[in-house]
C-alpha cells in the first residue's frame, strides 16, 4: 500500500503527482489511492516503451532511462532467448520504477522531498538501493559523480511514490519546442488543474499518435509564455463559470527544462499581483472587454508568398498581450500605452497586431474600469492615488467639453516634453479656475504633488503615464464628444511617430 501523500513543495515531484490526480480524477494528493497509483503504473509500463514517448521523453530522462535503454528493447533482437532476455531486464527495471510502493520492504533513509521511507531496491546499477539519479530526476548529476551530494555518496533517497510521481510527471508537462514546460503553484488544486490541462493533451496526441505510427509527439503551436497564460486562462475562465472560490492569490511558477545531453533550465515566474489582476478579469464587470483586448493581440496570419500564392493557415504562435504580462510591473507604462490606450508601434513587424492598434478607431476599447483595476492590482496604486487621477480625469473632461475643446485634448493627449507639459498643466490650471468662476481649481497642491511630483520641486519620471492614465478617463467620459468630432483624437502616425521617439 501506498503511504499518503502531501504537497512537497518541490516543482517536479508536485507536478508528478499532480498529473497522477488529474489520471485518476482526484482533486487533492492525499486523495490518491492504490488503484490510482496502480493504473498510472499500467498505462506508463505500457506506453513509455514504445513510441512516440520512448524517444521523447529522454528530454526528462536521458537515454540511460529505463524504458529507453536498447539493451532493454525486444524488438531489437530476432533470437527468441535475447528477446525474452531483454524483456526481462526491462521488466525488472520497470518494477523497481513504478511499484516499489506496493512493497512491504523499506528503506533506512529517508526521502529528502516527502519525509517518507526511502525505496529498498535499486534504480540503477552503480547507486545505492533507493537513490536516485538523472535518468530519474531531470536535471540531476550523473551516477558516477560525487560532487554537490552529502558525504560525498551519489544520488538521493527517494520513496517509491515520489519516484513513480517522477516518473509520471513529464505526462502532466507541456511539449514546447525542444523541452519540456512544468508549470508550479503554490496552490496544490492549480498545480493539479495545469497537470491536467496538459495530461488531457499529451494523452490526446500520444492515442493519435500510435494510431498513425508516427513516430514523434507533436509539441504545442504556442510560445511558452503564450501557452502558460492562455491555460491559466483556460482554467479561471471554467473556474468563474462554476463560481469556484479560491481562498489565496496563488503564485505561479513555470520551469522549462531539457535533461538531455545539452541540460537547461529557465524559470518563469508571475507574481501575486499578476495572477490576481487576472483572475478579476474572468469576472462580468471586465470579462467581456478582457476577452476583446485578448482576440486582438493575437500574432496576425503570414503575408502571402512572393509569387502571390496564399500561405498554409497555421495558428498564431504569439499572443502579445500574454507576452508582455511577463514584464509586468517593471513596464506598466508601456502596457498601458499599448494595450490599454491603443497606441500603435510601427516599428513592429506585419505580423504584430500591435502595429495597427489605434486610438481613434479602437476607442470603445479605451476603458477606466479595467485600468483602475490594473493599476490596483498589478502597481498596487494606493486608493487616495486612483481617485485623484480619477477626479482630475472628470474635470479635465468637462473643461474639454466646455472650453478647451479640440486644440487642448490633442495637446494633452500628444505632448511629450517635460517643460511643456509643466507649462500646459499651469495654463490649464488658470483656465481651469476662470471657467469655475474661482469656485475651484484643476487641482490643489497635494493632488498635484501626489500625481506628478516627486519631493516639491522635481517631476516624476513616469509623468507620462500618469498623463496616460487621466486620458483614458478623459476619453472614456467624452466618448459621445468624441463621436462627433472624431477628428480630435490624433492620428496613428502622430502617436505613433511620438511613442519612437
Amino acid at each position: 500500500m501506498p503511504h499518503q501523500v502531501t504537497y512537497t513543495g518541490h516543482p517536479f515531484i508536485d507536478v508528478g503527482f499532480a498529473t497522477m490526480a488529474a489520471f485518476a480524477g482526484k482533486r487533492r494528493f492525499a486523495d490518491l489511492t492504490k488503484d490510482d497509483f496502480q493504473q498510472i503504473a499500467n498505462y506508463i509500463e505500457a506506453n513509455y516503451v514504445r513510441p512516440p514517448l520512448r524517444s521523447f521523453l529522454t528530454v526528462a530522462f536521458t537515454s540511460n532511462a529505463w524504458f529507453a535503454q536498447s539493451a532493454f528493447n525486444p524488438d531489437r533482437f530476432d533470437s527468441p532467448e535475447k528477446k525474452a532476455e531483454a524483456q526481462q531486464k526491462r521488466q525488472y527495471w520497470a518494477e523497481r520504477h513504478l511499484r516499489q510502493w506496493a512493497q512491504a520492504a523499506e528503506s533506512l533513509e529517508t526521502c529528502l522531498f516527502t519525509g517518507l521511507p526511502a525505496a529498498a531496491l535499486e534504480l540503477s546499477g552503480k547507486l545505492q538501493p533507493g537513490r536516485i539519479g538523472r535518468a530519474q530526476m531531470p536535471l540531476l548529476q550523473g551516477d558516477d559523480s560525487i560532487n554537490f551530494f552529502i558525504n560525498g555518496d551519489p544520488g538521493l533517497p527517494m520513496a517509491p511514490e515520489a519516484i513513480l510521481a517522477l516518473q509520471a510527471m513529464p505526462l502532466g508537462c507541456a511539449k514546447v519546442g525542444g523541452g519540456l514546460l512544468a508549470v508550479h503553484c503554490d496552490d496544490e488544486a492549480l498545480t493539479i488543474e495545469f497537470a491536467g490541462q496538459f495530461l488531457q493533451r499529451n494523452l490526446a496526441d500520444v492515442t493519435k499518435a500510435q494510431a498513425a505510427g508516427e513516430e514523434k509527439l507533436p509539441g504545442s503551436p504556442r510560445s511558452l509564455k503564450t501557452l502558460l497564460i492562455e491555460t491559466l486562462n483556460v482554467i479561471q475562465t471554467r473556474q468563474a463559470q462554476e463560481e469556484w472560490q479560491r481562498q489565496h492569490r496563488p503564485a505561479i511558477t513555470a520551469y522549462y527544462f531539457n535533461n538531455s545531453q545539452s541540460p537547461s533550465l529557465e524559470i518563469y515566474y508571475l507574481p501575486l499581483q499578476i495572477t490576481g489582476f487576472l483572475s478579476a478579469v474572468h469576472t462580468p464587470t471586465y470579462r467581456a472587454l478582457w476577452n476583446e483586448l485578448v482576440a486582438r493581440s493575437w500574432q496576425r496570419p503570414a503575408a502571402a508568398g512572393k509569387r502571390g500564392k496564399a500561405t498554409e493557415p497555421t495558428e498564431p504562435r504569439f499572443n502579445y498581450l500574454f507576452e508582455d504580462l511577463f514584464t509586468l510591473p517593471a513596464q506598466a507604462a508601456r502596457f498601458v500605452r499599448t494595450y490599454f490606450l491603443r497606441i500603435p508601434d510601427l516599428r513592429r513587424p506585419a505580423d504584430d497586431p500591435r502595429r495597427a492598434y489605434s486610438p481613434r478607431r479602437e476607442v470603445d476599447l479605451v476603458s477606466w474600469t479595467l485600468v483602475e483595476l490594473f493599476v490596483q492590482e498589478v502597481m498596487l496604486m494606493t486608493d487616495d492615488r486612483v481617485a485623484k487621477l480619477k477626479e482630475l480625469g472628470d474635470k479635465l473632461a468637462d473643461y474639454t467639453r466646455a472650453q478647451g475643446g479640440k486644440r487642448f485634448f490633442r495637446e494633452f493627449f500628444t505632448v511629450q516634453r517635460t517643460d511643456h507639459f509643466m507649462s500646459l498643466l499651469n495654463k490649464t490650471n488658470i483656465n481651469y479656475t476662470r471657467y469655475k468662476r474661482g469656485a475651484e481649481t484643476l487641482f490643489d497642491l497635494d493632488s498635484f504633488l501626489i500625481l506628478f511630483m516627486e519631493g516639491e520641486e522635481v517631476l516624476r519620471p513616469d509623468w507620462r503615464l500618469m498623463r496616460d492614465l487621466v486620458l483614458i478617463r478623459m476619453v472614456e467620459q467624452l466618448r459621445d464628444w468624441i463621436a462627433n468630432n472624431a477628428d480630435v483624437v490624433p492620428t496613428d502616425e502622430e502617436v505613433a511617430v511620438v511613442e519612437q521617439a
